[in-house]
């Protein structure tokens, strides 16, 4: 069985979050297995989500359940919804207690040939409504052309954009696009 490589920052999180395509059957964090083609991206659950119960995805609770959700199981607006003001605040995980020996510095980087450390360090420019997404592009597509040669520690800049209209209700795809 292949391992899903997914980002999970907190124990307390019941989703995980898809950092490339997961396909039905790949392992998850917990122990759980995939059941559904989840998209790079998208959330899938690795412990059982009663309905009606918080989706806590980073240690925050970003909406509830629709509906029953098992384990492996894609998490989005068919089962999910944002209640704005009515989350529950999740209390601190163990990691919020770590010993100082936990705190060691560490960060997510690479090796490079030469045995020094390296990140990716991309920077997002976020449409928080559709009617920016042309001009997002733009600027991401020209700050490529003319700053990325003057600033070499940047591997890019990336638009993040969405298509849920120009304006945008608490709920949906588009507040979830920005959670």
């Amino acid at each position: 069985m292949n391992a899903a490589s997914t980002i999970l920052l907190s124990p307390a999180d019941n989703v995980a979050v898809a950092n490339g395509r997961i396909e039905i059957g790949a392992a998850l964090p917990g122990g759980a297995v995939a059941v559904a083609a989840i998209d790079p991206g998208h959330k899938v659950a690795i412990k059982p989500i009663a309905a009606g119960e918080a989706v806590v995805k980073y240690a925050q609770a970003i909406g509830r359940a629709t509906q029953a959700i098992a384990p492996g199981e894609h998490v989005h607006s068919h089962n999910l919804v944002f209640e704005s003001g009515r989350l529950p605040v999740v209390p601190p995980s163990e990691a919020e207690h770590a010993t100082e020996a936990d705190r060691k510095r560490t960060f997510m980087g690479y090796r490079r040939a030469d045995g020094r450390a390296g990140t990716r360090n991309f920077i997002g420019i976020i449409a928080s409504v559709n009617c920016s997404s042309t001009v997002c592009h733009a600027i991401a597509d020209e700050a490529n052309r003319t700053l990325l040669p003057k600033y070499p520690g940047i591997d890019g800049f990336v638009p993040i954009v969405h298509g849920q209209g120009c304006g945008m209700s608490a709920t949906g795809d588009g507040m979830m696009v920005l959670h």
